[in-house]
């Protein structure tokens, strides 16, 4: 996805400090949620989609990504937990 793409992707984190975006960040915060494989590939695909266009993103807008994109693949309970762990 983001792989074989040169243009990187930065996080800024909320204390303004800049680190390199992994694939396996949203990976791991999906896995923390749930353990079927399907939701978190789904979810995952759209994520990094969504992603493709940016070369810096802050923290809170890519856990907002997230939270939407879960909201909008139907996966309420989960979305509401992501909410309630990461963004509330």
């Amino acid at each position: 996805m983001l792989k074989g793409n040169t243009k990187k992707l930065n996080v800024q984190l909320s204390d303004g400090q800049i680190i390199e975006f992994m694939p396996e960040m949203v990976h791991s915060d999906l896995l923390a949620l749930t353990s079927n494989q399907e939701i978190i590939n789904r979810t995952e695909r759209l994520i990094l989609v969504q992603l493709s266009s940016y070369t810096i993103i802050k923290l809170h807008e890519l856990q907002m990504i997230i939270y939407k994109t879960l909201d909008k693949l139907r996966y309420h309970k989960i979305a509401s937990k992501y909410y309630n762990t990461e963004l509330s």
